[in-house]
């Protein structure tokens, strides 16, 4: 049996490569898909058995709304507990309780991760070409052999499982909806709320943000 050439070895190399490549940037984009979501909890608790979050003060936030377009369940704590909390001026600027919201979907559950999720993919098919070009010009019965074994291993362990997932989750794309003008401060809080690490130790920020929003409308 002939020895394959260096050729067909650097291009099963190089299709390996960008195998490792796609799952590393799916890997990269879920990480900050997880760390985005638990930024937006900040010191929050979920606790599974009660499905319900649990505040730093030892209040709880219960089930209030789903979102079935976006599949989001949204958790809100009682106004009047919230309104007499002594730390609320570094939680949230809503009068009507703190809202924090969780995704009911595994990664990719947003357009945002399904984008991340194709581009992966696409990495992971593009593992196919060099290997296929080495198999048009080399027909060594080695050459042959290792180039089908990189292909199987691409389609098996890259583009099958990357593809089947993707097609398996569905498009969650925001419709957008215009809240009723009694509703529109409810929900510009409740929008900062979904930020409120981030706003929280900012109060004068997060006041800014919200009358900046104001004006616009």
């Amino acid at each position: 049996m002939v020895a394959p050439s260096l050729f067909t070895l650097l291009a099963v190399c190089y299709g390996l490569f960008l195998l490792a490549a796609a799952w590393c940037f799916d890997a990269m984009a879920q990480q900050t898909a997880n760390r985005t979501m638990a930024n937006q909890a900040g010191t929050f608790r979920y606790l599974e058995e009660h499905d319900a979050w649990q505040c730093p003060e030892d209040q709880w936030l219960w089930p209030s709304s789903f979102d079935p377009e976006n599949r989001v369940m949204r958790y809100r704590a009682n106004p009047t507990v919230c309104n007499t909390c002594p730390v609320k001026k570094t939680c949230t600027v809503s009068h009507h309780g703190r809202e924090v919201t969780r995704q009911l979907d595994p990664w990719p559950h947003s357009d945002s991760g399904r984008f991340h999720r194709g581009i992966a993919l696409a990495v992971a098919a593009m593992g196919y070409l060099l290997p296929l070009a080495s198999l048009i010009t080399h027909h060594s019965l080695s050459e042959v052999l290792i180039i089908l074994a990189a292909i199987a291993v691409i389609t098996g362990l890259g583009v099958i499982p990357l593809a089947r997932h993707l097609w398996s989750t569905p498009s969650n794309a925001p419709k957008i909806v215009v809240p009723e003008m009694d509703n529109r401060e409810a929900e510009l809080a409740a929008q900062i709320d979904r930020y409120g690490s981030k706003y929280g130790k900012n109060r004068f920020a997060s006041e800014r943000r919200l009358s900046n929003v104001k004006e616009d409308m």
